[in-house]
């Protein structure tokens, strides 16, 4: 089972947490779902990876001494490339798994970052977006710097709304001022601010700092949700619409606890990342401000909400890993990414304990790593 940390800063210590849902009300396609995660947290099943595709490639990329990386934090990948970032540098890899360039570099100067928050690549502009601290970055496809805009809030987050535009979600940060505080902007490719959306919730006690929060693309519009918040919103047509509800319950995460109450947090749950599908949301819970996560699904014909037993999908495909789309560039194209040193330990279990036949494919590519090699890209496909 794979870790994911997200940091939450309480006065200088980190800290994290989310789960569950319920059934939409489907005689109009304006209501949201309702997600009842106090009601079915203790729903928790094995779930088939075939119930989400039916094909897996592997794609183990190179280990060389210019693109050595422990883990990655994002993935993009096209027909040709693929994009892959560890936090610290944005790598180009062929389709093949070949490492072929840096791009931009480590740095202040132009075309250079500290530190990658997020990217997005487009293929209709072939243009590569880096975010990093205040600043967008933008490469062509060979990697060269083509310029940057500036904004004047910290954020780890954004996503391209149509080509013109990118939603960004700042740092959700307890303000005990009159002033408004804002949870998204919508900001143009010169760095023009077209829109803000002002928080559901203002926060108040000082200590609590939340980086991320779910945000993603479905349907060419945007969707959100603010830290504290039940309602998962879209933004279609200038207008900010509910979409799904999370029906918590007494389990529900005080949004706004002051330093001392935040470091005694127990049984508590807050949804921390959402994404889509035609078939299911994919939902991440945390607990009590920890890094215990709990990854889940809802299925949208059904209106079922099951937490995931093994956190992830069971591999009856191939008999590998279990499988969470880290990444989904479309609905029948999701990506996990595998320690090397994690896959080889999972085959030789298999091997020895459930004797689950593996594919030749998964095989062949555990036969071409050794413990020290770089990450496995695991896409899946229908």
């Amino acid at each position: 089972m794979k870790t994911i940390i997200i940091s939450f800063l309480v006065a200088g210590f980190l800290l994290g947490s989310c789960n569950n849902s319920g059934h939409r009300k489907n005689d109009n396609s304006d209501l949201p779902y309702h997600v009842n995660l106090e009601n079915e947290i203790n729903n928790v099943q094995s779930v088939p990876l075939s119930t989400l595709g039916r094909r897996l490639e592997y794609v183990p990329l190179e280990t060389d001494t210019a693109c050595l990386i422990k883990s990655i934090s994002n993935v993009f990948v096209s027909d040709s490339f693929i994009y892959v970032s560890d936090g610290n540098r944005l790598l180009l890899f062929n389709r093949n798994g070949r490492f072929l360039k840096q791009i931009g570099s480590a740095g202040r100067g132009p075309g250079e970052y500290s530190r990658i928050a997020d990217f997005i690549v487009d293929k209709g502009k072939r243009e590569i977006y880096v975010l990093t601290s205040r600043m967008v970055l933008i490469y062509d496809f060979n990697g060269r710097f083509k310029g940057d805009f500036k904004f004047d809030f910290p954020g780890r987050q954004f996503v391209l709304r149509g080509e013109g535009s990118f939603v960004f979600h700042p740092f959700n940060l307890s303000q005990p001022t009159p002033e408004p505080v804002y949870s998204w902007y919508i900001i143009d490719k010169t760095g023009t601010v077209q829109t803000k959306i002002v928080n559901t919730l203002k926060r108040v006690n000082k200590g609590l700092i939340v980086p991320v929060s779910p945000l993603y693309m479905y349907n060419g519009t945007p969707h959100f949700m603010e830290f504290g918040i039940d309602t998962l919103y879209n933004y279609d047509n200038h207008i900010k619409r509910p979409y799904a509800i999370f029906h918590s319950g007494e389990m529900k995460l005080d949004p706004d606890p002051t330093i001392s109450e935040a470091a005694n947090i127990n049984g508590k749950i807050w949804v921390s990342d959402v994404r889509e599908i035609e078939k299911f949301l994919f939902v991440k819970i945390w607990w009590d401000l920890s890094n215990v996560i709990s990854n889940c699904i809802f299925d949208k014909a059904s209106s079922r909400f099951t937490v995931l037993k093994e956190n992830g999908f069971i591999n009856d495909i191939d008999g590998g890993m279990v499988f969470w789309p880290e990444t989904i560039l479309e609905d029948n194209f999701m990506i996990d990414f595998a320690d090397a040193f994690d896959l080889i330990k999972n085959i030789k279990n298999n091997d020895l304990i459930d004797n689950r036949k593996l594919s030749d494919q998964l095989k062949s590519i555990v036969n071409q790593l050794t413990e020290t090699s770089i990450p496995v890209l695991i896409i899946l496909k229908n």
